[in-house]
């Protein structure tokens, strides 16, 4: 597990596992032909989704859909323009929007997929099932569209395929037939972390009783009374022991989901309070929404914030923020006074001692792995913890909450794991330099184990044998 670990660390700086950017799938969508809708509560009503956690107008099929997404991974779409119900996808439907995503030619759709190795991730749970296409171009690229929303939400190609399973699936421990058991593979890969931290630390202590037992019989410098690969095995744990433990100890903390530190992820009360009214409320007043002003369009949501209904209005490369049937116009200023009352009613205990948007180098909202977006709004609470909550000031939405125990996690893991330190992690080739040179001691280190296990169990079974 060690050495695997270590070469496939390598793989994942380079190639990180495969994903289709917000940006990218909204760039690639078709303009929404807003013209036809009358009235959008009754298309919500006729979903007969009760409690609605997300709205997003789309174009499918050359109209207006209306994508209801609510709890318990309950979506539906619906044409906007009526109220009736989108037919499930057949694999010609599939076929049809992954040449109008990529304007290229189909090679073969597969039948309905629940997972695949590249939309196990729970993410993509609201969505399933899933027809994957194989467009018939150069690089092998594979498109994976959702049967419920009609969108095309993954895409891969052969290479990144190809890398990650020496890459991303063995070193997160993720083949789709643990992965797609979210509790199995928690599970599974806290346990096999924690008997790696058992173990370094067990290798650590011999290691130590027989240096000092070397050192008794007279050796000097990193004596061992060891020869060939169990003395380098020994002078290598002696010298980088520590850093293999703090490597395995920050891979386990990756795992951790609330067990030991807290989770940065909002509650649905507190999502909601922050809204101030339901997302069915600013639906229904859309109709004051002046669409006619709208054009070249991919991507509506509807939103609400501090009691204020709004629309996302999302194009190429773009992003407007527009209040509903009021006077306010949603510039900063009134974006930041409407956060920092919605977060005083959402956290009643306590009041917002500051407000202030995060900066670019700040170095617990830029990260190499999660960071937070542009235009993010961090409100500091009172309290003994000084909570921050960070809000996205272009969709009014409730991003993360981050806490004393959060920011100690963001050096136990992000540091640690990923070498994330202000001054270090955006010098490169530098900080390439050193990730290689240490995983590359950890990878030997590995290998003389396996080496030294494979001689000892090979000399038992020979004595039994």
């Amino acid at each position: 597990m060690f050495a695997i670990w270590f070469a496939s660390g390598v793989v994942m700086i380079y190639v990180p596992f495969p994903s289709l950017p917000d940006a990218e799938r909204i760039a690639r969508a078709e303009i929404v032909d807003i013209s036809g809708i009358t009235s959008l509560s009754d298309a919500l009503t006729a979903t007969d989704i009760q409690s609605v956690d997300r709205l997003r107008l789309l174009q499918y099929q050359e109209r207006p859909t209306l994508i209801v997404e609510g709890q318990h991974n309950n979506v539906v779409a619906i044409f906007a323009d009526s109220t009736e119900l989108i037919q499930p996808l057949t694999d010609t439907d599939a076929s049809n929007i992954a040449e109008k995503f990529l304007n290229a030619s189909v090679a073969s759709v597969s039948d309905l997929i629940a997972y695949d190795q590249w939309i196990v991730h729970h993410r993509f749970d609201p969505y399933r099932p899933f027809f994957r296409v194989e467009m018939a171009d150069s690089v092998g690229t594979h498109l994976y569209v959702s049967t419920k929303t009609t969108e095309v939400l993954q895409q891969t190609n052969r290479q990144q395929r190809a890398w990650n399973y020496v890459g991303a699936v063995v070193h997160w421990i993720y083949p789709t037939v643990i992965r797609k058991n979210w509790t199995l593979w928690d599970q599974l890969v806290w346990w096999i972390s924690l008997v790696g931290i058992i173990g370094v630390l067990a290798g650590l202590t011999l290691g130590m009783q027989h240096t000092r037992t070397a050192r008794q019989r007279g050796n000097k410098g990193l004596a061992s009374p060891y020869r060939g690969l169990l003395a380098l095995h020994h002078k290598i744990g002696f010298v980088f022991g520590i850093v293999v433990l703090l490597w395995i100890f920050s891979g386990w903390l990756s795992m951790d989901h609330g067990r030991l530190f807290s989770v940065p992820d909002p509650t649905a009360q507190q999502v909601a309070d922050v809204r101030g009214i339901t997302l069915t409320e600013a639906l229904s007043q859309s109709h004051a929404l002046d669409f006619a002003k709208f054009a070249n369009i991919r991507e509506f949501e509807f939103t609400a914030y501090n009691k204020q209904a709004f629309v996302v209005a999302r194009s190429l490369g773009a992003s407007e923020l527009i209040p509903i049937g009021s006077s306010h116009i949603a510039d900063q200023t009134y974006l930041v006074s409407a956060g920092e009352s919605a977060v005083s009613r959402a956290w009643p205990d306590n009041s917002v001692r500051d407000s202030y948007l995060v900066p670019a180098d700040d170095i617990y909202g830029h990260l190499r792995e999660g960071s937070l977006g542009e235009s993010t709004l961090r409100l500091i609470l009172d309290d003994p913890d000084e909570t921050w909550v960070h809000v996205n000031l272009n969709d009014g939405r409730l991003i993360s909450v981050m806490d004393d125990s959060r920011r100690m996690y963001r050096w136990l893991f992000n540091g640690i794991h990923s070498l994330d330190f202000p001054g270090l992690v955006n010098l490169r080739p530098l900080w390439d330099v050193i990730m290689i040179l240490l995983m590359t001691i950890g990878f030997i280190f590995s290998l003389t184990g396996i080496a030294i296990a494979y001689k000892r169990v090979a000399r038992v079974l020979n004595k039994v044998h």
